[in-house]
């Protein structure tokens, strides 16, 4: 169908038309036709722009050029622009195009309801989104994004992950922060998770992963909101948004369509048109780590029709392999012990949220204090503790640590020194304002914290993070204005009932629970302290390492201390073993160099020099590659080293993503270090230089210096050689 008004050529090509009639090409008519085009296809142009992309009649960056345009007039003047460059052919199907498009607004009826079904879609999921959750948020007390949400700082990884899955588990499941040695790392913005950014093609599913309470949540619902809202995304018309945590109530085969429309039923008269155009969809994924079937990925079992029913395992991991609704957008999060579940092949971009830096950090607290005299006075105070502020570089932490200053703001006491410091303080507030005026309370609140801290360390075991009304009754939690600060309650809707789902606020919090209850239980079952325990629950995977920290802060004379201010707790016997157990599997990890860096952060999280005295290697040998360092690990290496409980021999740093500042920071303990491995981390020119001057100086005795793999130029290279030929000590350079 003609559009009325417009001309058309006498043929196809170069029409000849009646005798006498005047031969047009399709170029020319386009160019004819311009300013009525511009008048009349405006309505049509996001159709079109679509259309012309899926068939290749324009390419990917011409889509981009024209789809980010403001306003739909200035859209069909840059389109005709490049059509009309791409020759005769191109024109003559653009134009059948235009007709098709005419074809498209008769159906104006269901295009119109499609929008305003999307248009409901984006207000529900701008409602969902619009404010932070904390965990001592009152009722009734909403902190909408804007008024608190800091940008954090997200660092693109390699490409894709193009390891080998032998190459992948053969160096544990942090090996996965590693960059790729031919990549530039390089700060990446939210809004170009899904953009060609020196990337061979645009990436389709994007992994964005960083440690506990690094803001990979909060992110998430800045970017769905933020879309909702028309700030960013827009080449995706569609954005479904799912956590694992949710998704770990499904007990049953579902649909991918049945899995949609269980919290977006709105989208049921659409969900077709949706399907049907999959590059148009985002799907967002949030919290693998939280996925009781997280490590069954590695079947052969795949799902492409989104009306078949399945297990949900199988369905997440045919979207991750583009089995289901190819073409679609996946963007998952997850912490780093969880990676290594995730089929390496299936990831087109890898990106790190590394937290904030010392400029948001500062933000940040101002925001929180609504005061820039308090804000900064409270910066001040934290920057000035070293262990304190690099707590703060995640997002999680530096709320808290907020929260227990602004509490403790007139009132003189020490400062927190660790992560179970913080908390505890945070726990010790709470139960403070809880307990005023109110009688015999300590006993009471001793028994909601057991139950509270039982029903954390079962779930936590299973690797569950929701459980149900019959989940807190068989633990004897009772709800009430305490015990509502740490958990959050959802409403499910089931087939027959509406089902009420709970959770720890935080996955920390339910692990300093959980921590909590084995410090208060005497007999915990099952024990994780037991080696055999250890072994079956895989404790070597890491998924428990933030538990372990918890518990050493919390047998520390300190804390309990702290915490029998407000609570009745039974003279404790675990310190002292656990004191014992922790010496000796220092001692053995440095005498054998094995991996050591979370019982590092135990130790450290103990405070106790008398305890760190009493740790006597044979020799001393440091282990921590394969872990993606933050500012917090380095703290805790320094404050180790610091000790002086002998000659460092060997430090393994290889691939650890440490910078020039890092190392330069640990030159006061490398005097008698022998061995030192640097490979397989980006040192740059300053960092080459640091160890060139090491080698140089007589003041160290290093025989061995591994840095292969860290992508060092020629001079680097050079330098080292040169450098090897006249020192004494060295041996050798791998």
């Amino acid at each position: 169908m003609d559009d009325p008004g417009i001309e058309r050529p006498g043929g196809e090509g170069l029409a000849a038309g009646f005798p006498g009639e005047e031969r047009i090409s399709y170029l020319q008519l386009l160019q004819r036709n311009r300013v009525k085009l511009i008048d009349e296809l405006g309505d049509r142009i996001d159709w079109i722009l679509d259309r012309a992309l899926q068939i290749q009649l324009i390419s990917k960056d011409d889509y981009e050029d024209v789809k980010y345009i403001p306003g739909p007039r200035k859209k069909v003047r840059t389109l005709l622009d490049i059509v009309d460059c791409l020759g005769e052919m191109v024109a003559h199907q653009f134009y059948s195009l235009i007709n098709k498009s005419k074809d498209m607004s008769e159906k104006e009826p269901v295009s119109k309801e499609h929008s305003t079904v999307i248009k409901k879609h984006k207000q529900v999921l701008s409602r969902r989104n619009e404010v932070m959750m904390y965990y001592n948020t009152r009722p009734g007390e909403k902190i909408h994004l804007s008024e608190q949400f800091t940008n954090l700082l997200l660092v693109k990884g390699h490409h894709n992950l193009e390891f080998k899955r032998h190459e992948l588990l053969s160096f544990g499941q942090h090996r996965i922060h590693l960059q790729e040695r031919s990549s530039q790392e390089m700060e990446i913005k939210p809004s170009q998770l899904f953009m060609q950014i020196s990337d061979k093609q645009t990436p389709k599913r994007t992994l964005v992963s960083g440690v506990a309470g690094i803001g990979k949540t909060v992110l998430l619902q800045k970017i769905v909101f933020d879309w909702a809202n028309n700030h960013c995304f827009g080449n995706f018309e569609v954005l479904l948004q799912f956590t694992f945590r949710d998704l770990n109530l499904i007990n049953k085969p579902m649909s991918l369509r049945n899995l949609v429309l269980k919290k977006n039923g709105h989208l049921l008269k659409v969900l077709d048109s949706i399907f049907e155009v999959p590059e148009k969809l985002l799907i967002i994924l949030d919290g693998l780590d939280e996925f009781k079937f997280c490590g069954c990925f590695d079947g052969d079992c795949y799902i492409t029709d989104p009306d078949k029913e399945g297990n949900l395992v199988d369905i997440i991991y045919s979207l991750l392999r583009g089995e289901l609704l190819t073409g679609v957008s996946v963007l998952l999060t997850s912490r780093p012990t969880a990676i290594s579940y995730i089929p390496v092949e299936t990831i087109d971009r890898f990106v790190i949220i590394t937290g904030f830096s010392e400029k948001e950090i500062r933000y940040y607290f101002l925001k929180y204090y609504q005061d820039e005299e308090v804000g900064s006075r409270m910066f001040q105070f934290v920057k000035e503790n070293e262990f304190l502020f690099t707590l703060c570089f995640v997002p999680a932490f530096c709320y808290i640590v907020c929260s227990v200053l602004k509490e403790k703001e007139r009132e003189n006491h020490k400062q927190p020194k660790t992560m179970t410091d913080i908390y505890s303080r945070y726990l010790s507030v709470l139960l403070q304002h809880h307990s005023r005026g109110q009688r015999s309370e300590g006993g009471d609140l001793t028994q909601t914290l057991r139950n509270l801290g039982k029903l954390a360390y079962s779930k936590l075991l299973q690797h569950d993070t929701l459980f149900y009304q019959h989940d807190l009754a068989s633990h004897h939690v009772e709800l009430n204005t305490f015990v509502d600060t740490f958990l959050d309650k959802t409403c499910i809707q089931e087939p027959d009932c509406v089902e009420t789902v709970f959770s720890f606020t935080h996955l920390t919090i339910q692990e300093f629970f959980a921590a909590l209850h084995y410090m208060l239980e005497p007999e915990p079952f099952p024990d994780l302290m037991n080696v055999d325990t250890m072994n079956k629950y895989k404790m070597a995977t890491g998924f428990l390492d933030i538990f372990q920290r918890f518990l050493s802060g919390l047998l520390s004379e300190r804390n309990q201390a702290l915490l029998s201010k407000h609570m009745k707790l039974d003279k404790m016997t675990k310190s002292e073993s656990y004191s014992c157990w922790l010496i000796e599997e220092i001692t053995e990890h440095c005498e054998n160099g094995s991996s050591i860096l979370n019982l590092l952060h135990c130790l450290f999280e103990q405070q106790n020099d008398l305890l760190v005295e009493k740790i006597k290697p044979k020799n001393l040998r440091i282990h921590i590659g394969d872990n993606a360092l933050c500012p917090v690990d380095i703290s805790v290496l320094k404050y180790f080293l610091d000790m002086r409980i002998g000659d460092l021999e060997e430090l393994d740093l290889t691939a650890t993503n440490i910078n020039t500042t890092a190392l330069k920071s640990l030159q006061p303990f490398l005097h008698q270090c022998e061995r030192l491995w640097c490979g397989e981390n980006k040192l740059d020119f300053e960092a080459i230089k640091f160890l060139c001057e090491l080698l140089k100086s007589p003041d160290y005795k290093l025989k061995l210096l591994g840095i292969e793999g860290c992508n060092a130029d020629y001079d680097g290279v050079s330098g080292f050689t040169a450098i090897s030929s006249t020192n004494t000590t060295l041996k050798k350079v791998v």
